[in-house]
């Protein structure tokens, strides 16, 4: 069973009595791309809490003048910023994960060259080869 269809538990009359939104609304919010149920084979809507906390939020966008053309635009720049913070993080931990592994091949390097350098004592510059 995957996850959204086991959240997705509510009918059309359970979401509006839930969020307050006549079932017809709800149905125009869904044809207008606002809130995507689930649907079983038999075609029934199913509607999980998200669905039902998205209603609502539309609903107060809609009673504070905001046309249903404009929610869909705030989601989808929302759904994109989302994207868009998900690739970030992505990026964050491959660079970190790089700069780990830069790390310990300098520290090899760095263990690997200290054993060959050999100290030597002097008195004086190194004396110069004699010429035949």
């Amino acid at each position: 069973m995957n996850k959204e269809k086991s959240e997705a538990v509510y009918f059309i009359s359970v979401a509006s009595d839930m969020s307050g939104i006549h079932p017809q609304t709800i149905r125009i919010y869904e044809q207008k791309g606002l809130v995507k149920p689930y649907r079983t084979k038999g075609g029934t809507r199913r509607y999980s809490q998200e669905n039902i906390n998205r209603l609502i939020q539309i609903q107060e966008l809609t009673n504070k003048g905001m046309n249903l053309e404009g929610i869909k635009v705030i989601y989808e720049l929302k759904s994109t910023i989302d994207s868009l913070q998900e690739k970030i993080e992505s990026l964050q931990k491959e660079v970190e994960e790089v700069k780990n592994i830069s790390k310990r091949r300098e520290d090899n390097i760095h263990k690997s060259y200290k054993h060959e350098i050999v100290i030597r004592e002097s008195s004086g510059p190194p004396a110069k080869k004699s010429e035949v």
